[in-house]
This record gives structure tokens, C-alpha cells and sequence, in this order.
């Protein structure tokens, strides 16, 4: 007699009827038979608030009203994962007791963790802070337990990733902004299985995830587009094309919705002039229908949003200038000159400071939301690459690695108090790159190319 088989509450693989463990992707299936191992599930709950950005390139490009929508048909989108291959090289990470928030008086202790045959290019915290996700030069996406230092998760990607991005506490986004046209996710939570591709087109420039936890929003910056996609499924829902080069994505709230703030600029005989962000709420149909664009100025980088999703904050590299963009049915835009070449923008003390990182001057420079003044600048130890605020908003680390590409120079500059001022600054590997910092505030990362290291900071 034929075997009844129904569906897998996991993978949706045909399995036996009354089977223990699904031979598709190995899940257990009767609580009771499940070796006794301690496990982390990474859950797939969306943050609303979640933002990322990266430095957009400028692209010669007109600017005017939108393009007719694509239409597109789900069965032509990309596929899922696809099918399961060797991944995994240890255990799940362990639970560990929650750290306190840091307290930027204290001295910080470093631990390190060596990488040894490839050089980190981003690193970001697991949801829980126990472990760290690093990508690498040689196309890997790899995970260390913190606690050990021990490498227990390895992948090979597509092409190695300039930039990750955590989404959903789930899944990792791995972005080439060059000589690329997918943006690889890898499911944290089956490590055996290829990632799933998405489809975004020419120059990746930004992945947001969306309120309903498992949509996100890609763009792209040769190709234009800024396209919606369902997880883990990796189905392209929607897009548009866009007059600009957009490499920036926000999530802000407008009109007391969530909108998409998607920032694109163009150039001119390779000089940057000018740059527009259009805002369009995400959940109308068709995508991005109704829009509009807003002029601000003429090369932004790196920008945050504030914490109700009302304000935008960038700095203009090419103007000197700190940007507040005030989201709302009128927006309003203010500025202020800072350092030179700022490339990085972060929001402090209950959003009521705002700070750049300025590369060629080497400072920070702090700036007074409510008037738009500048209260104070700070001289670094170096060059400023990238950096990092806390979620609590009390404490910015600052690599300074250099202008270079990749980053030569060492350190990392910790900046904490009221008023704020250089509280710390701590030697790293050459090559600092990269950093991050856990959701409770209590450790930082980063990450030294040249060193091949990987460098805890923590309490």
C-alpha cells in the first residue's frame, strides 16, 4: 500500500506521514526526537525603522516626471533557494546572558578574531550580539561566535559583497555596487542552502526591508530602478524607473504612513550637479505611482533617519554642507556648512545633535538640530571611512581608515558625553574598514582589510 505524504511545515518538501525529520532540509519534525542542542531561532519580525544607506555615485541622467510602470508577471521573477549543498561548518550559536549598555566613561576592552586566508570587507552583528557576520574578498559570507572567536558558518556568494545588510533578523543582504545586477540574501537559518538572487538590475545600490516583515525595496544605480520583492521567495513584486542614478533608500513616515525616500543625483562632465530624493508610499498600486521630487542639493552621502521617521539627515560632500530634510505634507529643507568632503551623516542624543564625519579635514563636526549651528569640531587621529552610532544614540565609533580603497589606515575614535567629545581612541589592525555595533549598545565591531582581524570592543 502507497505511503500518504503531505506537505513539510518547513519547506513545503512531500514527506511521509508520521516522519520524524524531513530528508528535504533536514528539519525535525517530532520535538521529542530533537538532539538536545541549544539553538538560536532567528525570528522574521520586520523593524519599521530599520534604515539603511549607501554613498551614491553620480550618474549623468535627466530628471523629470516618471516613466510608465513595468508590469511584470511573479513567473518570471527569480526563483527560491535553490537546492541544498554543503555549508555549514559547525553549531548553531548559543544563547549567551544579555550584556548591559555600555557606558562610555568606562575603558574598553578589545578581543580579536583572526580571519587568516581573506581580508573582512563589512561586518555586521547577529541580532542577539553573540556572533558577528563578515564579508570577505575571497566571495564569502562567513559567521564567528563571538564567545570563541570560533568560525562557524561559511557560504560562498555570487561575488564578494562590498556591504551587508541584516534583514528581518533573518537574512543577510549581500551588496556589489560594481560589475553586479543581483543582490545575493543568504537565510541565516539554513546555511545549506544556496542564497536567493534578486534580480535588481545594473549597480545595486540599496536594500530596505518594509513594514509587513517580508518585503524589501532594492535599487539600483546604472539601471535606475527600484524594484519590491517578496522574501524568501525572492518573486519581484513591482518596480520603476526613476530619472536619477539612485544608490539611497530610507524608510521615513509622511502623512502618517510609511513612505520610500529614494535619493538619486546626476552629473555633468563627470562633476556632481545636483541630487532630488522622491518620496512615494510603498503600499499603493501601481508602485510608485504617485510621487514626488524633492531638490537637495548636489552630491549627498551617507544619511539616517530620525527615530519618529520624520527627518532625514545627510551631509553634501561636494557643497560642505550638513542637510535636515523635514519630512512631511510640505517638506523643508535646512543646512549648514561643515568640514571639508563630509561623507557620513548620524543622529545623537535623542536626535537633538547631528554629525558628520568629514574626510579631507579630517574632523567631526558636530551640529545643533534646532538652529542649525555647528557647536563644536573634533580633530581625529586620522581619516575618517565609516562609522557607526549606537542604537541608544549616546556613543559614535568612528573607523579612521582613510580615503583609500581599500582603507590603509588604523584606529577607531569613540565619541560619547554632552557635549560630545572624543571619549577614547582605541588601536586596530592597518585597513580598518568597517564597523558596527550591537542593538543594546554594549559592544562595537570592526573590522581591519589588511590585518585580516576582526576587532571586539566591549565593557
Amino acid at each position: 500500500m502507497s505511503q500518504q505524504r503531505v506537505p513539510c511545515p518547513a519547506c513545503k518538501a512531500p514527506i511521509v506521514f508520521g516522519a520524524r525529520k524531513c530528508r528535504a532540509c533536514k528539519a525535525w519534525l517530532v520535538p521529542e526526537a530533537q538532539p538536545r542542542v541549544p539553538r538560536v531561532i532567528l525570528g522574521g519580525i520586520a523593524l519599521a525603522g530599520t534604515i539603511f544607506a549607501v554613498v551614491v555615485g553620480g550618474r549623468e541622467s535627466p530628471v523629470g516626471e516618471a516613466p510608465p510602470l513595468t508590469n511584470l508577471d511573479p513567473s518570471g521573477s527569480s526563483s527560491a533557494a535553490g537546492a541544498p549543498r554543503p555549508g555549514s561548518i559547525g553549531p548553531e550559536i548559543e544563547a549567551e546572558p544579555e550584556p548591559t549598555p555600555a557606558d562610555p566613561q568606562k575603558r574598553w576592552k578589545t578581543r580579536e578574531i583572526r580571519l587568516g586566508d581573506a581580508h573582512p570587507l563589512d561586518v555586521v552583528f547577529h541580532p542577539k550580539g553573540t556572533s558577528v557576520y563578515v564579508s570577505a574578498d575571497d566571495a564569502t559570507l562567513r559567521e564567528y561566535k563571538l564567545k570563541t572567536g570560533e568560525l562557524v558558518h561559511k557560504a560562498s556568494m555570487p561575488a564578494q559583497g562590498d556591504e551587508i545588510r541584516m534583514l528581518f533578523d533573518r537574512y543577510v543582504a549581500v551588496l556589489r555596487h560594481e560589475d553586479a545586477a543581483r543582490i545575493p540574501v543568504m537565510d541565516t537559518s539554513a546555511w545549506d542552502r544556496d542564497p536567493v538572487l534578486l534580480d535588481v538590475g545594473k549597480s545595486p545600490g540599496e536594500i530596505v526591508p518594509m513594514p509587513d516583515g517580508r518585503s524589501v525595496v532594492a535599487s539600483t544605480i546604472d539601471g535606475k530602478r527600484v524594484a519590491r520583492f517578496d522574501l524568501p521567495t525572492g518573486v519581484r513584486l513591482a518596480d520603476i524607473t526613476l530619472p536619477h542614478a539612485t544608490g539611497q533608500l530610507f524608510l521615513v513616515r509622511a502623512e502618517n504612513r510609511p513612505y520610500i525616500g529614494a535619493m538619486g543625483a546626476l552629473s555633468h562632465g563627470g562633476r556632481a550637479a545636483g541630487a532630488w530624493i522622491d518620496l512615494f508610499d510603498p503600499s499603493e498600486e501601481p508602485f510608485g505611482a504617485t510621487r514626488r521630487s524633492i531638490f537637495i542639493g548636489r552630491e549627498p552621502r551617507a544619511g539616517v533617519v530620525s527615530r519618529d521617521g520624520g527627518s532625514l539627515f545627510f551631509p553634501d560632500r561636494v557643497s560642505n554642507k550638513a542637510v535636515l530634510l523635514d519630512i512631511a505634507a510640505t517638506t523643508q529643507v535646512k543646512s549648514t556648512a561643515v568640514g571639508l568632503s563630509p561623507e557620513q551623516g548620524f543622529l545623537l542624543n535623542d536626535d537633538r545633535l547631528g554629525v558628520t564625519l568629514d574626510s579631507k579635514a579630517r574632523t567631526v563636526t558636530v551640529v545643533d538640530l534646532a538652529t542649525m549651528k555647528v557647536t563644536s569640531t573634533l580633530m581625529l587621529d586620522g581619516a575618517p571611512c565609516a562609522g557607526a552610532a549606537s542604537p541608544d544614540g549616546r556613543t559614535l565609533f568612528v573607523a579612521l581608515g582613510g580615503t583609500e580603497r581599500p582603507p590603509k589606515g588604523s584606529g577607531v575614535a569613540v565619541i560619547a558625553g554632552e557635549p560630545l567629545r572624543i571619549v577614547a581612541t582605541i588601536p586596530t589592525g592597518p585597513g580598518v574598514c568597517a564597523v558596527d555595533v550591537t542593538r543594546d549598545s554594549s559592544r562595537a565591531v570592526v573590522a581591519s582589510y589588511y590585518d585580516k582581524s576582526i576587532l571586539v570592543l566591549e565593557q
